[in-house]
């Protein structure tokens, strides 16, 4: 996979790429053969948002900031499971159909990947300083609501 920006622990790797990620052979990036479950997870942009037509997504990335809480997001999902994870999402235009982020995680049993993968999708929402800015079927642009970084 080609990323622009990439960083990795003993139990991870996570990334941003520009464009749509690509899928393929993504879960090599946590085999491990102790390891009998991947459970992977595929952010595809939809054709729609709020009863809204959509065509496309841009996102906007800060890529020290974004890698930075990648990295954090990884590790304490790593503390919280004996998992491998890892995480890859896109910088600029993905288009409906298209995936704008990649989780995988691999664990001995099925639960602690399905609970890894889940709980990654979740947290990366909330604490990854990554915008989204919705392309309608016209052109139209709509800058989409995210949620504060802020603690307080």
């Amino acid at each position: 996979m080609d990323l622009f920006s990439e960083i990795a622990g003993d139990c991870w790797k996570c990334g941003l790429t520009d464009g749509p990620c690509q899928p393929a052979e993504f879960d090599f990036l946590v085999a491990d053969p102790a390891h009998g479950a991947v459970a992977q997870f595929f952010g595809v942009v939809r054709n729609h948002n709020e009863g809204l037509a959509a065509a496309a997504v841009d996102y906007d990335v800060h890529p020290e900031l974004a890698l930075k809480a990648l990295a954090e997001l990884c590790c304490d999902i790593c503390a919280d499971y004996p998992v491998k994870v890892a995480i890859i999402h896109s910088r600029g235009i993905v288009r409906v159909g298209e995936a704008s982020v990649l989780i995988a995680a691999s664990s001995t049993h099925r639960k602690d990947a399905l609970g890894a993968v889940s709980d990654a999708i979740d947290l990366l929402k909330v604490r990854v300083p990554i915008w989204k800015k919705e392309i309608g079927l016209d052109n139209e642009l709509r800058w989409l609501d995210g949620h504060s970084l802020r603690e307080d």
